[in-house]
């Protein structure tokens, strides 16, 4: 034990100490080595007459500082408003002016930007052209389906085909247009960044194929759509600009600790009934059937090294059961108890306040409207909600704005595998991950998230909180440390120490930041260790 020093000291002396380690290990600041989609390639876009946006795109410019002036774009235009658009609003409203900002003269060009963000509050579905809200009932949507007319789709979805003049053709009709039903999505299952993609074709006119009269295939000839002519469509978004601004801050500086993390994937009793997460379109060659993804994500994870929780019970897993801060999760959600194979959830739609979690931590679960409740909508039959998993500390999500039916739902076995890669070439960010698991365009599906957002991976079992440099002591040289981070030098701290995780060493007070609040908690173990 030390004694003779004491808080007043330590703050005193050792600012100095910090100051001048910040500015020698400048020098080493490094970089991710691979990084695909950079802030120059990001359009923002709000709309500056809804309560609450300029709030949320100045966090976002904080936390961006080198996301050029001229790719925000401001619709400023107060029709823009509520949940639902029908498909001219979007055309006319939405879809037109950015087409128009990109078109015009100087940056950013169609081809430079890689993925359009959009701010809360924004509108995030679009009705069905000839039977409105018909997409909220299951069955009704399942019939317009099979006739090959559901032209329903979230708005984040269609902007992703931002250039496709998807409504042509369009008379109710089966498959007269590409609005009808959903696209194959040519990005699901990939490997590749999405920067490797040639972009000088994005607003040419693609071609697709037919299947069956269910939905639209990617065609063979050169003319085909290319994950280059795609944008990675995101959304910052939650029930309130409080907790979107929340969700700006959580996702900067994001380490994954294999050490620490925990992925929970939920699926019902699997011997009781068919399981949902392998669920397919077509008997045969089916583009949208990736695997049995609970099980291969778990395969995928666990041989990385993750801890992983899989369970095939009937129990609902419950954060007050589990009582482990959570990095992912995944479940069949208020279907836990579908046909009888598993126990219902707790509460109505409301299971997720019971978890906690971790910084960065992704939700996906299979529940037809679980992305229904945003811009004041509410839900629908009970679900669990994306925006409530944003309110409890969540910050990354794939939610379903309409019935998309099983075989639509993100695939987990892409998500967090990508996400959670060892090797930095290997990682993808935010909005690569999250559509390299959706299966289907121009359907249901929103991205929650900065598209910006990206993992470091560390594997740092920490014994002696306050050890900052891992030599098994806690001195000066720790306490220059910590002082270091609480003068926001977490990137110098990085650059010397990549294997360590500095939340676990110095976030005394648990909430993920560096400052005052953890000053005791280190004092008392530099004091007492």
């Amino acid at each position: 034990m030390r004694s003779g020093t004491v808080p007043s000291e330590i703050r005193r002396t050792l600012r100095a100490l910090a100051i001048g380690l910040s500015l020698a290990l400048s020098a080493c600041v490094t970089h991710p080595a691979w990084a695909s989609i950079t802030a120059r390639q990001v359009l923002v876009v709000y709309n500056s007459t809804a309560a609450g946006s300029d709030e949320v795109l100045h966090a976002y410019i904080s936390a961006h500082p080198d996301l050029p002036p001229e790719n925000i774009l401001d619709l400023n235009n107060a029709a823009i408003s509520g949940a639902d658009l029908t498909w001219t609003q979007f055309s006319t409203l939405v879809r037109a002016p950015i087409r128009d900002y990109l078109n015009a003269p100087g940056n950013p060009t169609p081809q430079g930007i890689i993925s359009i963000l959009l701010l809360r509050p924004f509108p995030h579905r679009i009705l069905d052209t000839d039977a409105g809200f018909v997409c909220d009932d299951p069955n009704l949507i399942g019939n317009e389906l099979v006739n090959g007319d559901a032209t329903c789709a979230s708005l984040d979805a269609e902007l992703v085909l931002l250039w496709q003049n998807m409504e042509a053709g369009e008379a109710g009709g089966a498959l007269d247009s590409l609005l009808d039903n959903m696209i194959v999505n040519p990005y699901h299952t990939s490997t590749t960044p999405i920067s490797a993609f040639s972009r000088s074709r994005i607003q040419s006119q693609h071609s697709f194929v037919n299947l069956s009269g269910f939905a639209w295939g990617i065609s063979t000839d050169t003319n085909r759509l290319t994950p280059g002519d795609m944008y990675l469509v995101c959304r910052i978004d939650a029930n309130s600009t409080e907790e979107a601004v929340a969700l700006v801050e959580r996702s900067q500086r994001l380490i994954a600790n294999k050490t620490t993390a925990t992925i929970l994937l939920d699926e019902f009793d699997v011997t009781a009934a068919n399981e949902l997460d392998d669920d397919g379109l077509f008997t045969s060659g089916d583009p949208f059937v990736a695997g049995d993804d609970y099980e291969e994500t778990t395969a995928a994870l666990t041989s990385a090294g993750w801890s992983v929780i899989y369970d095939d019970t009937f129990d609902f897993i419950t954060g007050s059961e589990l009582m482990l801060p959570l990095l992912g999760y995944a479940s069949y959600g208020e279907n836990h108890s579908f046909g009888g194979a598993g126990e219902n959830p707790p509460g109505a739609g409301t299971y997720i306040n019971d978890f906690t979690f971790d910084p960065g931590a992704v939700f996906n679960t299979i529940e037809s409207f679980n992305g229904r409740a945003l811009n004041g909508l509410g839900t629908s039959f009970g679900q669990e909600q994306v925006a409530d998993f944003i309110g409890v500390g969540g910050t990354f999500a794939v939610g379903n704005v309409w019935e998309p039916f099983s075989a639509f739902v993100a695939d987990n076995e892409f998500l967090l595998p990508r996400l959670l890669a060892d090797a930095p070439a290997s990682r993808f960010m935010w909005a690569e991950a999250a559509y390299a698991s959706i299966p289907a365009l121009s359907w249901s599906q929103i991205v929650i998230g900065d598209p910006l957002g990206r993992f470091d991976i560390v594997d740092d079992d920490v014994s002696l909180p306050g050890d900052l440099d891992d030599d098994g002591d806690i001195d000066d040289v720790d306490a220059g440390l910590f002082t270091l981070l609480l003068l926001d030098g977490y990137n110098s701290y990085r650059a010397q120490f990549p294997a360590l995780d500095p939340y676990a060493r110095a976030d005394f007070s648990g909430d993920y930041q560096f400052e005052g609040d953890d000053l005791a908690g280190f004092v008392d173990a530099y004091l007492n260790q």
